[in-house]
């Protein structure tokens, strides 16, 4: 399948070319369509495609949903409609029953108009005559008897217990067709289908497709709240999990609910961009569950008096703010303390910080600590955890990215993890040539995916691991916190590091791989940046990267 367009590649474990889906991943109005859709997929061969709601306009009919258009290769397209609930024959009449009632259906014109309907507009956007196409109607609960109806003969049925022949089914009608002979270009499905994407959703792909991911994610993060639920006598407790598995979603809601309980709340974190999200995310909130206060640890030294937490001090092998940070924690007055701190990228935090934190707790005994963080996310070097009795909790799913993307970033991790994300698009990898620029050749990417491509800059960002972009070098220099602000404002592409964009997601991640710190762990730099990509992502690198890249996913997943 050559098919350069928003879909999904459904995996075949033979290693084949896969069939293409649209949406990515579809949201069914019933049981039944979904239960249709299922059968069919594992089938499909090299070269089909499968649509689910495809949206069309007739000058005739006007607006059509079509449930199920089946595309084979070798055979031809198949209209399918699909009546879940119960169905009967009476009186000449087909009959569907739920829970709402009975009424009078009409399967087999809704199929036949969908059918015209659809072939007359492929007819219409290709040179390759009429299209070879039939319709079928799906009841997936139901079992009926041959009525002898001549509008909807038994052939023209997949019943519930012929769902796993409806293939079959589906074939045989589209081979007796003698009136319309196939299209002679062999890869005619591909032509199809690009005709079909733009009416279907080409100009709302973003809202679609997109749309129907983030809800998906969405849905699968707030399962999350039984977490804190089952975390709610523990007064301090550390969870720790792989990117993407919805933990700065629990650090909000816990400092939502410590809050909402009358604590003093505190939330902070090292990296800058996450603490800009969450100060977003605060301010969303009813004044009554707002966090008292939101920064990162350096805002907070700075608020006691001292300068830990400064960044180009960071990496140092000697902490030489410790003394001056412990002095003035000490000496903090109570109307300073907090009741509760939640701190997310907790990984990131030096020894000396957990020190300060409890002590500016009012009760640095029994005071509330929630932590949230990524032990294999070792970004700025190896920190040791807190001391002290911390009730533990491991995650284990990756909510956020996408099938293709999970599966990249799983190669990169010690403990096993499960996706959970839908599917979405096939991972791109760009080489980088001898005499060419990385950030050159990742500008033209960005340009593929906006002019050609009608990606929204807005959900792209371009991530370097060494150097910042001149674009990124440029804004932060002039406004580190206008840059910042860009990346809430959903308008243009976004650059930044790896490093500076921890915690953080795009639908759309351009990964520019320029080299790498000395003090950096290459894996870890790669597992960040790969995991920062919600839907699309295109990596940028030399040869040598992308070989490394390929090979490690082959010898994890073989």
């Amino acid at each position: 399948m050559e098919v350069g367009l928003v879909g999904r590649l459904i995996p075949k474990d033979n290693g084949r070319v896969p069939a293409f889906v649209y949406p990515p991943n579809p949201i069914f109005k019933n049981l039944g369509e979904r239960k249709v859709f299922e059968s069919l997929l594992p089938l499909l061969s090299d070269g089909d495609a499968i649509f689910a709601n495809l949206e069309i306009s007739d000058p005739r009919e006007g607006d059509i949903e079509i449930d199920l258009v089946v595309l084979l290769q070798d055979y031809g397209c198949m209209v399918i409609e699909v009546k879940g609930a119960h169905i009967t024959f009476d009186k000449g009449s087909w009959i569907q029953s739920d829970p709402s009632g009975s009424h009078k259906i009409d399967p087999a014109a809704q199929a036949k108009r969908n059918m015209y309907a659809l072939r007359e507009l492929i007819t219409s956007k290709w040179s390759q005559g009429v299209l070879r196409s039939d319709w079928i109607v799906a009841f997936p609960h139901s079992n009926v008897v041959d009525v002898r109806d001549p509008n909807l003969p038994i052939s023209k049925i997949i019943q519930k217990d012929g769902l796993e022949h409806g293939l079959n089914q589906i074939r045989n009608l589209l081979v007796n067709i003698k009136t319309f002979p196939l299209p002679s270009y062999e890869k005619w499905v591909d032509v199809a289908v690009k005709n079909l994407i733009p009416l279907a959703a080409q100009e709302t792909d973003r809202e679609s497709v997109l749309g129907n991911n983030y809800e998906f994610i969405r849905g699968l993060t707030h399962e999350r709240r039984v977490i804190l639920d089952q975390l709610e006598e523990n007064n301090r407790y550390y969870v720790k999990g792989p990117a993407g598995s919805g933990k700065t979603w629990l650090a909000f809601e816990q400092a939502r609910r410590w809050k909402r309980d009358g604590l003093k709340v505190g939330v902070v974190a090292y990296n800058r961009g996450l603490i800009s999200y969450m100060l977003n995310k605060n301010a969303e909130l009813p004044e009554a569950e707002q966090a008292d206060w939101v920064g990162t640890f350096h805002d907070l030294a700075i608020q006691i008096g001292t300068t830990a937490g400064a960044p180009q001090h960071y990496v140092d092998e000697v902490d030489r703010y410790r003394d001056d940070l412990i002095s003035k924690a000490t000496s903090t007055s109570d109307s300073m303390k907090f009741d509760a701190w939640v701190v997310d990228e907790a990984q990131d935090f030096l020894p000396s910080w957990w020190e300060a934190l409890k002590l500016l707790l009012r009760d640095p005994i029994q005071g509330k600590m929630a932590l949230f963080g990524d032990d294999q996310q070792q970004v700025f070097g190896h920190r040791a955890q807190p001391e002290g009795f911390f009730a533990n909790m491991r995650l284990t799913e990756n909510l956020r990215n996408s099938q293709q993307i999970a599966k990249a970033v799983s190669s990169f991790l010690v403990k096993p993890t499960s996706a959970r994300g839908p599917h979405a698009f096939e991972i791109e990898y760009i080489e980088v040539q001898s005499d060419q620029s990385t950030f050159e050749v990742a500008d033209d990417v960005v340009a593929e995916l906006t002019d050609k491509e009608f990606w929204h800059p807005g959900e792209i960002a371009l991530l370097t691991t060494k150097s910042r972009h001149p674009e990124h070098a440029r804004m932060a220099e002039q406004d580190r916190n206008a840059h910042w602000e860009s990346l809430w404002a959903n308008e243009d592409v976004f650059y930044c590091t790896v490093g500076g964009f921890k915690g953080l997601e795009r639908p759309v991640v351009v990964l520019a791989i320029d080299g790498f710190h000395n003090d950096a762990e290459k894996d870890d730099v790669l597992y960040v940046g790969i995991s920062r990509a919600r839907d699309k992502l295109v990596i940028v690198a030399s040869s040598e990267i992308l070989e490394l890249l390929r090979n490690r996913q082959e010898d994890r997943h073989e």
